[in-house]
């Protein structure tokens, strides 16, 4: 694992917890602000990871090792569509966000 996906998913499980803790634990006026910035990295932490592991399951698929390489590929459509749904939550909370 490169450093660059290290980062990214020390990043993404730091992102994680931070809306898991603005969800349930936090109760000031920071609340909605805090969860939409969360959600936000945590949607570009993920999208980033997500096509970095695409590109290395192509080639992981190329170099003749399938298995490793669809299971690679499992993991960045995963990572992809948890993107997907944590940027459209940071949108629609923003959206609220700012008509409140």
């Amino acid at each position: 694992m490169t450093p660059l996906r290290m980062a990214l998913v020390v990043l993404a499980v730091a992102s994680g917890f931070v809306a898991v803790y603005s969800l349930f634990l936090e109760s000031s006026g920071i609340r909605l602000p805090l969860l939409v910035a969360a959600l936000a990295v945590l949607a570009i932490s993920l999208g980033v990871l997500g096509f970095s592991l695409a590109t290395t399951a192509i080639r992981t698929a190329e170099s003749g090792r399938g298995g490793l390489g669809i299971g690679t590929a499992f993991v960045a459509g995963l990572c992809v569509l948890i993107a997907s749904g944590a940027l459209a939550g940071a949108i629609v909370l923003g959206i609220l966000a700012a008509a409140s």
